[in-house]
């Protein structure tokens, strides 16, 4: 029995992984002063995963589907650090889930503030990253605060592309695959 529910697990982290690096890979480019930024899919899928594996398989799914994107797009220095967010992003969006008791009784506005907690965390860690890859590329402190400004607007509408896309898809998939999900993987 314990055997299977090991197989089960790594089939399901792998699939979500496989999830979050193709909805990564649907992009649009976007415009800024440093970097490529692109908005895409990736962290709606980083976060459903999380939704729906739970915190830490949810997390090593939707980190490993991103930092496998970073890795294969030249984005390779990238890639720790986007793994590691989906962590902070994903104990946020955790932290509240239990905080506001969503799985004994799961509303609509607790799913709304939970995905509020999750892209704000996002929206942070990713200015501070921006940030802080300015400082590190050369730039020099105004400089840097303005390549960071205009890097707010891809991130801004990645931020709402989540709510979006997550507000859309996890109740259907949580519906439907939740209770599977879960007395397969325990």
């Amino acid at each position: 029995m314990r055997n299977q529910q090991t197989i089960n697990t790594i089939v399901f982290v792998a699939f979500f992984t496989a999830i979050t690096f193709i909805a990564t890979s649907i992009q649009v480019p976007m415009p800024a002063l440093v970097g490529k930024p692109f908005v895409h899919l990736g962290n709606a899928a980083a976060l459903i995963s999380v939704l729906l594996l739970g915190y830490k398989r949810g997390a090593i799914a939707g980190g490993m589907g991103l930092a496998l994107f970073d890795v294969t797009h030249n984005y390779v220095l990238d890639a720790p650090y986007y793994f590691f967010e989906v962590f902070v992003v994903g104990g946020l969006a955790t932290l509240v889930i239990q905080l506001l008791n969503y799985r004994a009784k799961p509303q609509s506005f607790k799913l709304i503030l939970i995905i509020l907690a999750a892209i704000i965390a996002k929206f942070v860690t990713t200015t501070l990253h921006n940030f802080i890859m300015s400082l590190i590329r050369g730039l020099t402190l105004q400089p840097a605060i303005v390549a960071t400004l205009s890097a707010l607007v891809p991130t801004i509408v990645n931020c709402v592309t989540t709510m979006i896309v997550v507000l859309i898809i996890y109740p259907i998939l949580n519906g439907r695959l939740r209770n599977q999900l879960f007395s397969a993987l325990n």
